[in-house]
Parts: structure tokens; sequence; C-alpha cells
């Protein structure tokens, strides 16, 4: 005979699961905007392209961590999280179903990139995707692994991430390595250890 099943407590153990996962990422995309902001700051950098773990292919849980990378610091809390509002970003995160994808343009750089460009741009090289959601601010998209038609997610990660580069290289919104920096040797005065 089945026992009885105490859906309470099994729906109590899902939305504990749910609330975890969620802390999880947005804990990851406020370090992330910390970075980000960070990285504006001293490399003066205005748009950036990165991957995000926690999400796992979940689009409302990756706008999660745009979100949260976004948000103001809050100087009274103990570790600084967010503060990459001014800075145009593309997040993109891989699950076992699919990529999700989330660009984001601050209203100071609308006039350097429109996102729904930014997305077109990033997702015509894996045949495109679903766009959820869609402005010349931000984007939403999801493509979904189809292996019967050779789309898989690591594949259609790695391309997006790269085609999201280039557009940004295309627009000069991207360095290009300085050939020359390559080569820098200190002079020997310069009291740097080999």
């Amino acid at each position: 005979h089945l026992e009885e099943v105490d859906v309470a407590h099994v729906l109590s153990e899902i939305e504990m699961a749910d609330a975890k996962q969620i802390a999880k990422c947005v804990k990851e995309g406020g370090k992330k905007g910390v970075e980000l902001a960070g990285c504006a700051d001293l490399g003066g950098l205005e748009f950036f392209t990165t991957q995000m773990q926690e999400p796992k292919g979940d689009v409302d849980l990756l706008q999660m961590c745009m979100d949260a990378a976004n948000k103001e610091v809050d100087p009274a809390e103990e570790e600084s999280k967010g503060g990459s509002g001014e800075v145009g970003k593309m997040l993109l995160s891989a699950g076992d179903a699919g990529l999700a994808l989330i660009n984001y343009v601050p209203a100071s750089k609308a006039d350097k990139v429109n996102a729904e460009e930014w997305m077109a741009a990033t997702l015509k090289e894996v045949g495109g995707g679903e766009v959820r959601k869609s402005s010349p601010t931000t984007c939403v998209a999801y493509v979904a692994e189809d292996k019967a038609t050779g789309r898989f997610v690591l594949k259609d990660k790695d391309t997006c991430q790269a085609q999201s580069v280039q557009f940004l290289k295309a627009k000069g919104l991207f360095p290009q390595a300085d050939e020359e920096e390559d080569d820098w040797v200190p002079d020997e005065d310069a009291d740097i250890e080999w």
C-alpha cells in the first residue's frame, strides 16, 4: 500500500530549495557586480560579457543575478555587492536544457549600444533563440538544447560569448590587444624579480 505524502512538507522543502538557489544567484550576481564595477573603474571598460554558474540556464534566476549586479552598493553591508548599474553587460548561463542570456545597457550608454541589436548579433551564429523580453536597454533570450539537430548548450554558450565580444569589438567598445604591450620588458632597475 502507498504511504500518505505530506504535501505541505514536500512543498516546504521545494520552496526551501528554491530559496537557497535564489540566494546563491543573488550572491553570485552581487559579487559579479562588484567585480565588473571595479574593472570598469580601473580599466575604463564600459561593456562586459560574462558567464554565471548558479542560474544553471534558468532565465528568471539569471535575471536575479543581473538585478543583484546592478543594485546600488549598500555602504552599511559588511561585504559589498552590486554597483555595476553603469556598466553594460551580457550574462550567459548554461543548464542541462538550454542557455539563458540577458543583456543590459545603462541609459547613459544607450547611444553606444542597442540591447536588441546586441542580442540579435549574439544569437545569430547559433541560429537564433527565443527572445522573451526585448527593449533598447535590455533583452532576455533562451536557446534550448536540441541534440537531434546538433544544438548543444555548451557549444552555444561559447559561441554566444564570442559573438557578444565580437559585437562589442566591432563597435569599438572592447579593448583590442596591443602587441607592443605584450612584449614589455622592465628596466633592470625596476625592482622586479623573475
